[in-house]
C-alpha cells in the first residue's frame, strides 16, 4: 500500500502518491541549513521505504540553502535511491539556469527541469511505464 500520508516539515511537504511517485513540495522559507537537508532526506527515505523511486521536486516556492546545506545535499545525493527526478521551477530563467548547472553534474538517473508541473509529472509517468 502506498504511503500517502504527507510528512509536513517547516519548509516542505513530502508524500508518495497513488502512482508511487515521491512528491516534494518546497514551501516559502528563508534559508535551509544542513539539518533541514538531513530532515527532508529522512522523510524521503521513509516514503520510498529504501527502494529506488521516481521523484518530483516542486521548487517553485521562495527558498534557498546555505553553504553547509549545499555540501550536505551533495552527500545525501550520493546516498539517495532515485530512478528519475523532475524539478519544477517558477520560470524559464530559473529552468535555463538549472539546465546549465546540470551540465556540470553527473547523475546515475534521468533528470529534467520543467516550468509546468503537469508536464513534469507526465514525464515521470512515462518513465514508470518503461520500467521492466
Amino acid at each position: 500500500m502506498a504511503n500517502t500520508n504527507p510528512t509536513e516539515l517547516e519548509f516542505a511537504t513530502v508524500f508518495k502518491d497513488k502512482n508511487g511517485i515521491i512528491i516534494i513540495t518546497m514551501k516559502d522559507h528563508k534559508k535551509l541549513d544542513h539539518y533541514d537537508v538531513i530532515n527532508i532526506n529522512l522523510a524521503i527515505r521513509h516514503k520510498t521505504e529504501g527502494k529506488p523511486a521516481l521523484k518530483l521536486l516542486d521548487a517553485r516556492a521562495n527558498w534557498s540553502m546555505d553553504k553547509k546545506a549545499r555540501e550536505r545535499a551533495k552527500l545525501e545525493h550520493s546516498a539517495s535511491v532515485t530512478k528519475a527526478r523532475a524539478i519544477v521551477v517558477s520560470n524559464f530563467i530559473k529552468a535555463t539556469l538549472y539546465k546549465f548547472l546540470q551540465g556540470f553534474s553527473k547523475f546515475d538517473y534521468p533528470q529534467q527541469v520543467f516550468t509546468d508541473y503537469d508536464n513534469a509529472y507526465n514525464w515521470l509517468l512515462s518513465l514508470q511505464g518503461n520500467e521492466g
